[in-house]
């Protein structure tokens, strides 16, 4: 009884060690300002819990296909903070970066744009599933630090560097403060 005791052990330990890898938790956030923007975007807005939009920058994804042209870099912009606001009312903008606006844009879709900005930027390789846990507190810490405020919500940015290899991913978290 006991080595069985021991074996699940060791392989519940196992699988949370791989799993934490996988994800990127022992991965570093590179922090750091800069001006970034502007950027071009084309959105759905999404209201709902955020860990479920990935089903809908997919539906940009496709229809940026349709019209020949590949989605190099997806992104989501957070408008509320999920610790004040319940998670069947938050409410995302999320789509892609894009160069030039496609036509014939469905009635669900908006074209819009990051304005040009400073920004704490933080860069993570790791999933950004984990980026809540990983990223945020990191950067509120670097926030405190140097006693900036936020001005404006969080947008991520996904860009995959590799279809064959899903860990091949970098997301870059822009945080628009008031410049120094």
């Amino acid at each position: 009884m006991r080595y069985i005791i021991v074996f699940v052990i060791v392989m519940v330990a196992s699988f949370g060690g791989y799993l934490a890898t996988y994800l990127g938790a022992f991965k570093g956030v590179e922090i750091s300002e800069a001006q970034q923007g502007p950027f071009k975007t084309l959105y759905i807005e999404h209201v709902g819990p955020y860990h479920k939009v990935n089903k809908v920058i997919e539906k940009v994804e496709k229809f940026m296909a349709s019209k020949g042209t590949v989605c190099q870099r997806t992104f989501g912009e957070y408008l509320d903070d999920p610790r004040q606001v319940e998670e069947a009312r938050l409410r995302s903008r999320v789509g892609c970066l894009i160069e030039a606006m496609p036509t014939d844009v469905p009635e669900n879709m908006k074209e819009g744009e990051i304005p040009a900005s400073h920004y704490v930027v933080a860069v993570f390789t790791g999933s950004p599933g984990i980026g809540p846990l990983k990223v945020y507190p990191r950067v509120e810490e670097y926030l405190q630090q140097k006693g900036l405020a936020k001005t404006a919500t969080a947008i991520e940015i996904y860009e995959i560097h590799s279809i064959t290899e899903k860990s091949a991913m970098t997301t870059t978290y822009l945080f628009p403060v008031q410049a120094k």
